[in-house]
């Protein structure tokens, strides 16, 4: 396994009063380019320079039905930049993100980027493990509330083939 560990929390960071400590909510998204791919969406807040994982969208559906649920889940937690793959089709799909959010949502909240990926991703996601396990931390029942990403996360092997990449990638992108 690449991964030997993550780290967990119960609770947010909040001040005495119960409000939050995030800088900033962020987000990004790796959208599906082939048959067998996931779009993976991590939103994120940040504390002290640590990324506590909010919210996971991981699926094989179709752009006609993640592009309207990424939005919603925008404006849900209140996502104040996203990051979106721009690699095979991803452009427009945040354009279409950012029109959903717009006319459907009424927002304006979310700052949408979108940029061309072009390191190679196998190298990016062995390169910034380290990382990841150090300063990335999800909710201690991520196992139960999206099992498909953490079999992703915890399978994912240094050496060998991997059949799926979509979790590490984008958890690799925050």
């Amino acid at each position: 396994r690449l991964y030997s560990s993550f780290k967990t929390y119960t609770r947010l960071p909040e001040d005495e009063k119960g409000n939050s400590l995030f800088e900033g909510v962020y987000s990004y998204t790796d959208t599906a380019d082939e048959g067998s791919d996931n779009l993976c969406s991590v939103i994120f807040g940040v504390y002290l320079k640590e990324a506590y994982v909010l919210d996971v969208y991981y699926t094989q559906a179709g752009m006609e039905i993640t592009e309207t649920e990424t939005a919603k889940r925008f404006c849900d937690y209140e996502v104040n930049r996203a990051k979106i793959e721009s690699n095979n089709g991803g452009s427009g799909f945040a354009r279409n993100v950012m029109r959903i959010l717009r006319d459907k949502f009424g927002s304006n909240q979310t700052v949408v980027k979108w940029f061309h990926q072009s390191k190679n991703k196998k190298a990016r996601i062995i390169s910034n493990s380290a990382w990841v396990m150090e300063h990335i931390y999800f909710p201690a029942n991520w196992k139960d509330r999206w099992r498909e990403f953490y079999d992703a996360m915890i399978k994912y092997q240094r050496d060998g083939e991997n059949r799926h990449d979509d979790a590490p990638d984008a958890v690799t992108g925050v």
